[in-house]
């Protein structure tokens, strides 16, 4: 099934191809985007702190990719990286920052290779050490507002492993206050305490949750 979930504030934009089979639910508004209604529609809208609404944007006969592009044109891309890391234990690493829980993750910088760029910002921001890089595991996008312009963020998602035992130290000049390992079964009771893309992406491999958006 192909699609595009974009995370805003307070609701999420789903665009989906002909193909996926999905059951729309009632409280979400569904589009139509065709060839002949692309142009009509005010994906802008859709961003607004006032829209409360889960937009499904239903897509036929046309590339996913170019509804896309069109729903976030005018939006400024960010790339990110950063890294779902576990231990011998199967815990978890995870920070605390702006009263959530979230995966360690950070700016691509100019040059950078997305998976050095997850390493590098998984070991600064936890102080975590011996990483072994994995399989990356998915992509998200949310959206914010930063000075004055509404900024789309693209983040690459990487599995990683880390027998390292030294203590965790959380970087405090990014507003890092905590980092942990947490086992499975604690993070799946976190919920609305992890950001909705992040609890998205966890419940595609294999995390519970009792609610999403």
């Amino acid at each position: 099934m192909q699609r595009y979930n974009i995370f805003n504030k307070y609701n999420r934009i789903c665009i989906l191809n002909e193909q996926s089979g999905v059951f729309f639910h009632s409280d979400e508004r569904v589009i139509e985007c065709t060839p002949e209604t692309i142009n009509s529609i005010d994906f802008r809208s859709f961003f607004e702190d006032d829209c409360r609404q889960n937009i499904i944007i239903f897509v036929k006969s046309l590339p996913l990719e170019e509804v896309f592009f069109k729903a976030t044109e005018g939006l400024v891309f960010v790339q990110a990286a950063g890294g779902l890391v576990r231990n011998s234990a199967n815990e978890y690493l995870f920070i605390y920052r702006a009263g959530h829980w979230d995966l360690p993750k950070g700016h691509r910088e100019q040059g950078e290779d997305l998976d050095f760029t997850a390493t590098r910002e998984v070991e600064e921001e936890t102080g975590v050490g011996s990483l072994k890089l994995g399989e990356k595991i998915g992509v998200t996008y949310h959206t914010y507002m930063m000075k004055g312009r509404r900024e789309i963020k693209e983040t690459h998602w990487y599995d990683m492993f880390s027998d390292c035992t030294d203590k965790l130290t959380p970087q405090k000049e990014e507003g890092i206050t905590k980092a942990l390992w947490i086992s499975k079964a604690k993070v799946q009771t976190l919920g609305r305490k992890i950001y909705p893309s992040l609890r998205h992406l966890l419940s595609t491999i294999g995390f519970a949750f009792d609610k999403t958006l």
